[in-house]
């Protein structure tokens, strides 16, 4: 993997065209943030933290207290993007499953038993470059193409106990995994060299795993306000070559993870929600280089939910919101930062007697990367589904 980054990094510097994949920030360290929110989160900017109501996102455990029937959730993230380095441009398109999250409240023990599948680091990215090379002592126009295929993903099981009616507490844990598929391939233009040479290709896979605990606690000192914490531990991930792959497995230091989170009634059917995220990234021996991380990251967002509008009796929330978030890995030695604008609206599919039984929620994002001489500006699209039942 070592020999494929150092010459996609050559090819990062001197490219001419063509550059693809979800963000080419995940080139570097273990890849690019994927965060597990629902679109309710991601239309509120917020860090899925202290929202009013219930929730089943692995980043506000405590909220899962709330739920009162058996539910499925299931998360869809398509996004639109475009980005440019110095001459090269490209624009590129795909879709994500970041969420899917299953609860069951037990009520004779006063909790929740929550399952979740989330996002934590996404490593696709793809670039082309043409160039040329010294072949038989002249000149030889070639093309490579750097391809990155997989990421790492948290698997976590949780339990989230009400305490009173104003108090939650949650634990879960969990481990995570993925893999990642790395290739380099150099193909000769033969129409234009008039030779035919063997295209050159490296490849490597690597495996990931590791654990992960989280800690979350959700309060309401009053009606029209509720706070909302959690702490995320990670052990060591783990890197480990799978057969045919040269080298030898490494670890990564993984940061301890902070979120808090406020949401509070200002006007009947108008909230406003407040949130900020740390992490300190450290350098760890055979892994992250003390030059390829950014240090303190720090995110904060928030926005407004208006839940006044209803359609044939179901309510209809409109949300906005705001987030501007720093990244963990630095790009060509410059610290990249991400800022959003959000929107998007939420609907109750049935309500007997009360009680949501299906849903759904959307938000779109538009958003900017920005890292030295590499600029990125996409839209993306967050798609939730709520079913329960009882």
């Amino acid at each position: 993997m070592r020999r494929i980054v150092a010459v996609s990094l050559l090819g990062l510097a001197s490219f001419t065209q063509g550059l693809a994949g979800q963000s080419l920030l995940g080139s570097r360290g273990l890849g690019s943030p994927l965060e597990p929110l629902d679109a309710r989160a991601r239309a509120l900017g917020s860090v899925g933290v202290g929202l009013m109501g219930s929730a089943l996102v692995p980043t506000d455990p405590a909220s899962a207290a709330g739920i009162a029937f058996p539910s499925l959730q299931i998360t869809i993230q398509p996004q639109w993007a475009e980005g440019s380095m110095g001459e090269g441009s490209d624009r590129t398109r795909g879709t994500r499953f970041p969420l899917i999250g299953l609860a069951y409240p037990v009520y004779s023990l006063g909790g929740t038993v929550t399952l979740t599948i989330g996002g934590f680091m996404d490593q696709r990215w793809q670039l082309r470059n043409e160039s040329t090379v010294e072949l038989g002592g002249s000149s030889v126009p070639v093309v490579d193409e750097f391809l990155s295929e997989g990421g790492i993903s948290t698997f976590r099981v949780g339990w989230a106990h009400r305490i009173g009616e104003k108090l939650a507490l949650a634990a879960g844990v969990g481990t995570q995994a993925g893999s990642v598929t790395r290739s380099f391939v150099r193909t000769v233009n033969v129409v234009e060299s008039g030779v035919q040479v063997i295209p050159y290709r490296i490849r490597s896979e690597w495996q990931y795993s590791g654990l992960t605990t989280v800690l979350g606690v959700r309060w309401d000192p009053a009606s029209i306000l509720r706070l909302g914490g959690s702490a995320t531990w990670s052990s060591s991930l783990k890197a480990d070559p799978v057969e045919g792959t040269e080298g030898a497995g490494t670890k990564f230091d993984v940061p301890m993870e902070l979120r808090v989170g406020a949401s509070g009634l200002l006007t009947p059917g108008l909230s406003m929600t407040l949130g900020a995220t740390y992490a300190a990234w450290e350098p760890s021996a055979g892994g992250l280089q003390d030059e390829e991380v950014v240090g303190t990251v720090w995110s904060y967002g928030g926005g407004l939910e208006w839940s006044g509008t209803q359609l044939r009796s179901r309510p209809v929330p409109f949300r906005v919101g705001v987030r501007k978030s720093g990244l963990p890995f630095r790009f060509a030695g410059e610290d990249p930062t991400e800022t959003l604008v959000s929107a998007g609206i939420g609907l109750d599919v049935t309500r007997p007697q009360e009680v949501i039984s299906g849903g759904l929620d959307l938000a779109v994002e538009r958003g900017r990367r920005e890292a030295g001489t590499l600029s990125e500006t996409f839209w993306r699209g967050t798609l939730t589904f709520r079913i329960a039942s009882w």
